[in-house]
């Protein structure tokens, strides 16, 4: 029988009965074997996907839906539920470790999971065998946080251009042709453009660049000012663009403008930090009865940062902020035509704002990106943090920039959800990568990290050292994964790694030529972003698995019964 007890908390009467079973790790370490157990059933499912040769899986949700064609990790770990209790909460714990790393690097899910399966099974051998599992969770955390710092200042490569194809097409399972349209887009839009996916209406993968500024968390305020439903935007060609820095509360400082716009029929671009409801629906009723053309959205961003985000959308239409606080003090009800800034076209959706300058304030543009650049240069110099300077970089981008947008083809739903998927991943990849910079792939970094904890682990106190031994063995899974998805005797492939990393620390094995060399030059890529989240997450989610002591599942017994006799409810 199972090592367990079960224990039964009454409540009160409003909260009805419940039963908690309990579980100990007194009689050979039950629940956190059974825990491991669905562990390995997720890392096993998931790992399957691990490479390029990695496979497809199939989820079937409930009976008579269509099943589903996956080929990513993190959302085939989501679609996986157990039914023995215990096994679902192992499992449950290590998602975290792949939902963490899609959050933080957008990619490296699979890895994540394999990892946190390699860790908890290394380190319950120890404990099992009378090791101190606090002393390994110490020695984990040591060893794992030097790693980290090895990553960041010796190994990472930083991006070059031909690069940019090789992470999207390694990421997105080894398929060249996403990763040629990922770096068609880009060399498009440049580093800090945006990418957008889209589903497309062919077969064939399609890219249609669209230049300007584009506003993104910067949606219609309502959707029913949309003007094109066959797209769900608002679109209009020729605009007048009205900036305000401020609220718009109040009817009496919106109807002159709009008087002005409708009686030259101008189609009208309102930005503003809010809109009250009272101006919300007269816009809404007068677009519907009068034809009134307008759209509205939210500034983007807070505070300083809007303030600045609105001078440069003024900047790009050759118009002017509207604002008693503003340097020139007029409001929106003061406002004339020549307050009004122009574009060639306005693009607004529900989650973003396009926005097509005219030419003629490009030399505008130009001198306001020189500003923002020595603006940069000069926080550089004061040491602000990288988030400050961040903030710059994308205001130039904007200014400069234009949006790609890939309209994704498939013969099948099926197919298109696939490979919407994979471009998601590729993107994630590219983005992290010039974050970051990038590592040889292939998992083979993991053995490159494994091979420095040689140095690491006699730094450790002795007790901690086993924690290290664990962190170690344990990087070796994801390549043994890689080499068992492509056929290939894994431990064999693993010892060949390690040898030939001894004279070439970019040496490793390509799983889809089944040849050793260089990987960098080979293309065979991956960004440090995600190798970084991968061994942190995986590493801070296994060691805390590895201190469970005990269970405690609780079981609903639903509401209580009330005695027919005596209005009491039944106990």
């Amino acid at each position: 029988e199972n090592p367990q007890s079960s224990v039964t908390a009454q409540s009160d009467l409003m909260r009805g009965k419940y039963h908690s079973d309990v579980y100990f790790n007194e009689q050979d370490y039950y629940p956190l074997r059974k825990m491991q157990q669905g562990v390995r059933k997720l890392a096993c499912v998931v790992g399957a996907t691990l490479g390029p040769k990695g496979r497809n899986i199939v989820v079937q949700r409930k009976v008579g839906a269509r099943p589903r064609i996956i080929n990513d990790g993190v959302t085939i770990a989501k679609e996986v539920s157990l039914e023995d209790d215990l096994e679902e909460i192992g499992c449950q714990l290590v998602r975290e470790a792949s939902e963490r790393s899609n959050v933080e690097a957008g990619d490296g899910t699979t890895s994540a999971i394999v990892l946190s399966d390699a860790i908890i099974t290394e380190g319950i051998k120890r404990v099992v065998s009378g090791v101190n599992a606090m002393q390994i969770y110490r020695g984990l955390s040591e060893a794992s946080e030097k790693l980290m710092q090895y990553l960041e200042d010796e190994v990472a490569i930083q991006v070059e251009d031909h690069m940019i194809t090789d992470v999207a097409t390694i990421s997105a399972g080894g398929d060249l042709g996403i990763g040629s349209m990922i770096g068609r887009a880009m060399k498009e839009v440049g580093r800090l453009g945006l990418i957008i996916l889209e589903e497309g209406k062919n077969v064939e993968d399609e890219i249609e660049v669209q230049y300007g500024m584009f506003i993104d968390e910067c949606g219609y305020i309502n959707n029913k000012l949309i003007n094109t439903p066959e797209d769900g935007t608002v679109k209009y060609q020729d605009p007048k663009v009205v900036i305000v820095d401020g609220e718009i509360n109040s009817l009496e400082e919106i109807i002159p403008i709009m008087e002005l716009g409708f009686e030259s029929d101008w189609p009208i671009l309102i930005i503003a930090h809010s809109f009250s409801k009272e101006v919300e629906n007269f816009l809404v009723l007068n677009h519907q009865r009068a034809g009134l053309k307008v759209a509205a959205v939210n500034a983007p961003a807070f505070g300083e940062m809007r303030s600045s985000v609105l001078e440069d959308i003024a900047i790009l239409t050759g118009g002017k902020v509207l604002g008693e606080e503003t340097d020139d003090g007029v409001s929106l009800q003061e406002a004339k035509i020549e307050h009004l800034g122009d574009a060639e076209l306005v693009e607004v959706g529900k989650d973003g704002c396009l926005i097509s300058p005219r030419n003629d304030t490009a030399e505008a543009v130009n001198a306001r990106v020189e500003q923002l650049e020595t603006l940069k240069e000069l926080k550089v110099d004061a040491g602000e943090p990288k988030f400050e300077l961040d903030k710059i970089n994308r205001r130039i981008a904007k200014l400069q920039g234009g949006v790609s947008v890939i309209y994704v083809g498939a013969m099948t739903e099926l197919e298109l959800r696939d490979r919407k998927l994979r471009y998601d991943d590729a993107l994630c990849a590219i983005r992290a990568a010039l974050d970051e910079g990038i590592v040889p792939g292939g998992a083979t970094s993991f053995l490159r990290l494994a091979k420095k904890l040689d140095d690491i682990i006699p730094t450790l106190k002795p007790e901690e050292q086993k924690g290290g031994e664990i962190l170690q063995k344990a990087l070796e899974y994801p390549l043994l994964m890689v080499a068992r998805n492509a056929g290939s005797w894994g431990p064999l492939i693993v010892e060949d790694v390690k040898e030939g990393q001894k004279s070439d620390s970019r040496f490793g094995w390509n799983a889809a030529t089944d040849k050793y060399g260089d990987l960098i030059d080979m293309g065979v890529i991956e960004p440090a972003k995600v190798i970084r989240c991968v061994v942190e997450n995986a590493v801070s989610v296994a060691k805390t698995f590895l201190l469970v002591e005990g269970v405690v599942i609780q079981h609903d017994l639903g509401p209580q019964k009330k005695d027919a006799d005596y209005g009491q409810l039944t106990m």
